[in-house]
């Protein structure tokens, strides 16, 4: 409909100046015919003006111009119009009016020529004919136009119908439990094209989160199986002690230290939660990521020691960026812990910290064993551990949580072969 009446506005435009050209150039040729003959009225006697029009008649049977002279009593001396008065100056008027049989209308103008009233007129049939064709072929163009825009509609609609039906069946699908149900994407780049983007992106992270809890309900049940049966197995013992009138003290302290277990795997998983529901985004303040590395490395040197491996820590000035410092010190704390904790004495850590062109690379890396490639994407996960690490303390949560606050600060973490050892390298934007 905007291209119709675009159609139409043009068209209007168009024919009204065109109009506005040939009536000009009508009135101007008006005009010098008229001048014509007052020149030859000034210069010659009534015969020859009079001799001068009736040639200009008898070249005009068509009445194509029209032309009346008159005295000044008013008697008609020479002319092809019939009416005996008409208005001075400029006028347009009916072929009926001027007594001549055609359906045109005529450009008039009477005036004073010495001493005779002098009538020219040319006839508007050149101003009809013109808009009689552009009537015509704006009435053609309008039927065009709307059918095509009807066409047009009628493609589109078919169009969008096609992708709502889709997205309607791809929505029964989810409502259906299949999470790999995606919106389709036509490729062409549209409106409806930008929100199934979107919305495929949100149901792709919606079904990681799911998948996600799926798996960490799977872990727990698996993983937790084996301290809630220790725990099982001292309270049991305990009872059986305490019947027999024997010292329960240790086995108590046993399974209070089961349960301490058990309890700090619930707290961790609760902490991962709130970090991936981007909650502690509040919290984001400007942070020295070379500081916060420097303040670890000296707190961790001893314990580094103490375990028979070196601990070195390497920084390029300040390295600023947008975060959580409590986070960003828990996860990197994580990384020096799990390379104490899991690496042979005589291991050696280094810890980095370097910044260039916007952005800040922070890094833990070890001579110890490593991690097999397979194995590297695993250890990301909730409560998964090494075969070889679960003779040693820990939940398998500690890379889980460096990835949750890695994932929240919108930090690139790579885990590579450090030949030997393994390297976990975080990259963020500097502010």
């Amino acid at each position: 409909m905007f291209s119709l009446a675009t159609l139409m506005l043009a068209s209007g435009i168009g024919y009204g100046l065109l109009h506005a050209q040939l009536t000009a150039r009508q009135d101007a040729r008006v005009t010098e015919i008229f001048a014509a003959l007052k020149q030859t009225s000034l210069q010659g006697d009534e015969v020859d003006l009079i001799e001068a029009i009736t040639t200009r008649i008898n070249a005009s049977p068509d009445h194509a111009t029209l032309y009346q002279l008159r005295d000044a009593s008013g008697k008609i001396l020479t002319g092809n119009i019939a009416a005996a008065a008409l208005p001075a100056g400029w006028s347009t008027l009916p072929a009926a009016q001027l007594g001549i049989v055609t359906d045109y209308p005529y450009r008039m103008f009477s005036g004073q020529a010495g001493g005779y009233d002098l009538t020219v007129g040319l006839s508007n049939a050149d101003l009809d004919d013109l808009q009689e064709i552009v009537l015509n072929a704006f009435g053609w163009a309008a039927l065009i136009a709307l059918i095509a825009t009807f066409a047009l509609g009628a493609y589109l609609a078919m169009r969008v119908q096609r992708q709502l039906s889709g997205a309607e069946a791809a929505m029964a699908r989810m409502a259906q439990g299949d999470l790999t149900a995606r919106l389709p994407v036509t490729g062409r780049g549209d409106d409806l094209d930008k929100i199934s983007i979107a919305i495929n992106a949100s149901l792709a992270r919606l079904a990681s989160l799911v998948e996600a809890m799926r798996q960490v309900s799977a872990d727990v049940a698996h993983e937790l199986r084996t301290p809630l049966n220790r725990l099982r197995i001292r309270i049991e013992t305990a009872a059986d002690k305490a019947a027999a009138g024997r010292a329960v003290e240790d086995d108590l302290a046993a399974a209070l230290g089961e349960c301490e277990t058990i309890n700090q795997t619930f707290s961790a998983l609760l902490r991962i939660a709130q970090i991936e529901g981007g909650a502690r985004r509040d919290h984001f303040a400007p942070v020295d990521l070379a500081a916060v590395m420097t303040n670890l490395a000296e707190i961790y040197a001893e314990v580094a020691a103490d375990a028979g491996m070196a601990l070195h820590c390497q920084t390029g000035g300040l390295a600023r960026i947008w975060g959580d410092k409590e986070l960003l010190t828990q996860a990197f704390a994580n990384l020096i812990e799990n390379a104490i904790r899991h690496c042979p004495a005589g291991t050696q850590v280094f810890c980095a910290v370097t910044s260039s062109q916007g952005r800040v690379v922070a890094s833990v890396a070890d001579t110890g064993p490593g991690i097999p490639e397979s194995e590297r994407d695993l250890v990301l996960r909730r409560l998964y551990r090494l075969e070889k690490s679960r003779t040693t303390q820990g939940s398998g949560l500690g890379l889980s949580l460096v990835k949750a606050v890695a994932d929240l600060h919108s930090a690139a973490l790579e885990l590579e072969d450090a030949a030997p050892g393994l390297l976990v390298r975080l990259t963020l934007a500097q502010i």
